[in-house]
Order: structure tokens, then sequence, then C-alpha cells
């Protein structure tokens, strides 16, 4: 078999699909890829800074509450061929400049915290802003196949990028791991540039006019409607389970590692081996996932095998087993739950997907993080162990189970109206799983 026909039937590629397809996997190669040059910094502050987590949450979801205006007022007035650019090149910017004033152990704490909140803002809305794109440009049948595939991308370029930090931190210290992020995070807006210019529009819409209408649109869509709501839901649980887990790891490390070198070289092998395994879900398996379980059992199968792993927690607490469930909980987010999140989103129309999806994926995520990190903090300020917590978390993680079957049958109706309304990919539609076919029962909901 021609290695192009095995390659094409590994990803479930069609004709004509492979020029945007490859921009858009190395656009979140390089975009990833500067993202976790940086992450095991934050690490390392988070580890010297375990004590006041809760607070420095807080501060982003504050800085959160200033930029999502702006944001939207930037979104209804310029066009993606100017927003998405130049919103890359803002934070390239300010990395540049915490680039100039970090000096790893030297460094005052004010511009580590401050890097800390930078860093999880850059995240969130540099991220948001990539899939927003992608469903601006790729149908929802393409979505299905095809997303997994792109993630796969991002997955190589953080598997890489740790190597990246622990090669140039001993010779280039901090400021060396900023502008090598700097580099990688300019090749990716080069190429989304490239792929805007390039991009055939949906037949359904034109993505490259103007959006329009109210900042404040995408927090009100979210409060109209079941299907939105559901997804907030599914985010505040699932940041009450990550934020347990990255604080208690925090804590962890904070107790049994010493030196911001060494905990930035252990941070860095925790997310080699996320990336990894997030890969050969992203690669290999998401995508089939999704055809063969349907979205509802796709959806709930993360937080059913992350029980599991907490009440092992539960029964058995140590550095390592954390830090081995911290990796399974990041690799099953990355790679099952984060391409299956972004399908949600191409069933909806644009404005909703650069305002609402923006408005979740920020203010919505943020907030979240504020409340899971204070209960945190609660629960250890009453003396309950992480041990104890886990237990607490198992129902939890249950309720989660239980809204990602839902959210996902919502998906289905949607999804099912779009191609009855002529929007959709056909095509792709044509390997729809019976579990994710409509109903009766179901269109009444």
């Amino acid at each position: 078999m021609p290695r192009q026909n095995l390659l094409e039937r590994l990803v479930r590629v069609e004709h004509g699909e492979w020029p945007r397809l490859a921009v858009a996997f190395f656009y979140f190669f390089f975009l990833l890829g500067g993202y976790f040059m940086l992450r095991p910094l934050r690490g390392a502050v988070a580890a010297d800074n375990s004590e006041i987590l809760h607070w420095l949450y807080t501060a982003t979801f504050v800085t959160m509450l200033a930029i999502v205006p702006i944001f939207g007022f930037v979104v209804s007035r310029f066009r993606r061929s100017r927003f998405i650019p130049g919103f890359y090149l803002f934070f390239i910017t300010h990395l540049l400049l915490f680039a100039w004033a970090f000096d790893g152990d030297a460094t005052p704490q004010w511009i580590q915290r401050a890097f800390y909140v930078w860093l999880s803002v850059f995240n969130l809305f540099v991220v948001s802003v990539f899939w927003s794109f992608m469903a601006d440009i790729f149908r929802p049948g393409q979505a299905q196949r095809l997303f997994g595939f792109i993630m796969a991308g991002g997955s190589i370029g953080a598997i890489i990028a740790p190597s990246v930090t622990k090669a140039v931190i001993p010779a280039f210290g901090s400021t060396g791991v900023m502008i090598s992020a700097s580099i990688s995070l300019l090749v990716a807006t080069l190429l989304a540039v490239y792929l805007g210019r390039h991009s055939t529009q949906r037949k359904d819409e034109q993505p490259a006019r103007i959006i329009g209408g109210s900042i404040w649109e995408g927090a009100t869509h979210v409060f109209k409607s079941e299907y939105l709501l559901y997804a907030c839901l599914l985010m505040l649980l699932h940041n009450l389970v990550s934020t347990f887990l990255f604080n208690g790891l925090a804590v962890l490390v904070d107790q049994n590692i010493v030196g911001f070198d060494a905990r930035t070289t252990f941070f860095s092998h925790v997310d080699q081996a996320v990336q990894v395994l997030a890969f050969l879900f992203q690669f290999f398996i998401t995508s089939r996932l999704v055809s063969y379980l349907g979205m509802s059992r796709t959806l709930s199968l993360v937080p059913l095998l992350l029980a599991g792993g907490f009440m092992i927690l539960g029964s058995s607490m140590g550095l390592v087993l954390f830090a081995a469930v911290q990796v399974a909980q990041r690799s099953l987010n990355y790679g099952v739950i984060g391409p299956a999140k972004e399908m949600l989103f191409t069933v909806v129309d644009r404005e909703t997907r650069y305002k609402s999806k923006n408005f979740i994926d920020t203010a919505v995520y943020r907030g979240s993080d504020v409340t899971a990190s204070w209960i945190f903090k609660g629960l250890t300020g009453a003396g309950f162990s992480l041990a104890q917590i886990a237990w607490i978390y198992v129902p939890v993680l249950g309720l989660w189970g239980f809204g990602a079957w839902r959210l996902g049958k919502l998906y289905n109706t949607m999804r099912a109206n779009l191609t009855q309304d002529g929007n959709a990919d056909h095509a792709g539609f044509q390997d729809v799983p019976p579990d994710s076919r409509i109903t009766s029962e179901e269109k009444t909901h």
C-alpha cells in the first residue's frame, strides 16, 4: 500500500483537505510548542508560591474579567485577518518584556507572580482563538475527522518543548527559554496569516467578515442556551478536579524537591509524559472513539476513568502516584476531552464561536479555577488531607459524567438539525455512530 494512502487511512483525510490540514497541524505545533517551553517555569513558580496559589488564581480571574470586554470589542470591530495575528503579536511583545525582567532564582517575587498570571491568561486566550479559527474554516464533519490530528500537531510541539527548556535553561536561564518561545510563537503567527489568506470559506458562512455586535453578547448568549450552560457546568466540574491535582502536586513538590531548576526539571518530565500519551490518543484514537462510541459516551469516559484514579489516591498517597494521576488526567483532557470539546462548537453559529466560546474558555474557565482553588484552600485549611479530598471528589466525577452525557445528546440534536438545514459537511456525516442518531424523544428536549 502506498505511504500516502496508509497515512490517509490513519488520519481519515479526504481529497483536497491536505493543504489546510498540514498548515493547521504546524500552526498548532509551534503555538503549543511555545507555550510548553514556558509551562515548566509556571510549575516552578507555583511550587515556590504553593501557600498563596488561590490568590494567584484570583488575580488571574480578575485579569480575565478586565480583558474579556476588550477582546469582545476587538472581535466586534476588526476582521479575522487583522485581529488574530495582532492578538498573537500582543502576547509575544509582553513575553519579550518578561524575558528582559526574569533572572531565575534572583527574579523578584512580584515578577514571578505576574508571569504566572500572564501565562495563565496567555494560554486561555491564545488557544481559544486558535480553535475558534479552526471551527471557522472546517465544517462539522471535517472537525470530527481532523481535529484529533490537528491536536496531535500541538502535542508533538508540546512533547519537544520541555526538552528545549531543559537544554536552554542551564546555559541561558529563563531569558533564553522565553526568547525561544517567542520565536516559536512568531512562526505560529505567520502560519495563521497564511492559513487565513488561503483557506476556503465555509459554504454556510463568510468567516472573513466583521462579526459585529455588542462586546457583552458572548456572555448573554451563554445564559440563554441550555447547550452552552451544560458546557459551562462541565468546565466547572473539570476544573474542580484538575485544580485539585495541580495544587496538590505543587504542595507535594514543595515538600519533596528543593530548588527552582530542580522543580522546573520535574515539571518538564511531567509535561512530556502528558503530551506523549495525549499524542497517542489524538493521532490514533480520538476521532475513532467519537465515531464508534458517539459524543455522549466519549465525553463521559474521562470522568469515569478518573474516578478510579481518585479512589487509588484516597487509599495511597505519594508524590509519584499523585503525579501519575495528574498525567492521566491531563493526557485524557488533551487527548480526548479537548478534541471532543472543540467539536461541540462546530454546530453553533460564528458569533457564538468567537464570542460565547471565548467567554466560556476565559472568564468561565478562570472563574471556575478560582472557585476550585478556594475550595481546595478551604478543605486543606479545615484539616483535610490530600487523600481525604480525593475521596470527596469521587461524587464530583460522577456528576461530571452525567453532565457530559447530557451535553453529548444536545450536540447530537444540534448536529442533526444543521445537517437537515444543508449547512454541514454531508460527507462527514455518513459515518455517524448509532449512539448519535436522533430519536423523536430526543428532539423534544
